[in-house]
């Protein structure tokens, strides 16, 4: 099976900021999955994040909503990239 790089944009969520700064309200994302095509992939990936933030620090700290997932973009990667890539992080922003 193939590797597949999928981004992934989450809003909907509500995180307080640090020391008054404005909440974080959404996020983007990259996952690696292997997948037989590209609609699996980008269903893997959702599933993986949507986990994430039902349970863990991710949970702990959303007062919002479970972040709705749209797939920004899905791309068949290498075998090495596909191995190497930790699945893991968020680039987040505020309502600013």
């Amino acid at each position: 099976m193939p590797y597949y790089r999928v981004m992934l944009y989450g809003t909907g969520i509500h995180v307080p900021g640090n020391s008054g700064a404005p909440p974080i309200i959404g996020f983007y994302t990259t996952r690696v999955v292997r997948a037989s095509s590209e609609a699996e992939a980008a269903h893997a990936a959702k599933s993986e994040v949507t986990a994430q933030w039902q349970s863990g620090e991710y949970a702990e700290s959303n007062t919002g909503c479970l972040p709705q997932l749209r797939i920004e973009s899905v791309a068949r990667t290498g075998f090495f990239r596909g191995m190497l890539f930790r699945n893991g992080g968020h680039t987040f922003y505020s309502a600013e």
